[in-house]
């Protein structure tokens, strides 16, 4: 067993609205959905669309390395999905 420590992390906006997109996208992928289902996924990035430009300010600011470990967090989660121990 891993011991763990809860940190929290102030991610910048924006970024992590793409950062979610992505996620979602990557969600279907992993899931060989269909290329129906991808439609779903215009509601959702609309947030990250619409904060877009914002992203060249966020990754020069002091939250730039929250948002990487977020996106780590994120692709990984999905990639390397964790088993649950009994």
């Amino acid at each position: 067993m891993v011991d763990k420590v809860i940190v929290q992390m102030e991610v910048p906006k924006e970024g992590k609205e793409v950062v979610d997109f992505l996620d979602q996208v990557l969600e279907k992928v992993m899931a060989k959905a269909p290329l129906a289902e991808y439609a779903t996924l215009l509601t959702a990035i609309m947030p990250a669309v619409d904060g877009v430009a914002k992203l060249g300010e966020e990754m020069k600011s002091d939250g730039k390395d929250e948002l990487a470990a977020y996106l780590v967090h994120k692709v990984l989660a999905r990639l390397l999905p964790v088993k649950e121990e009994a």
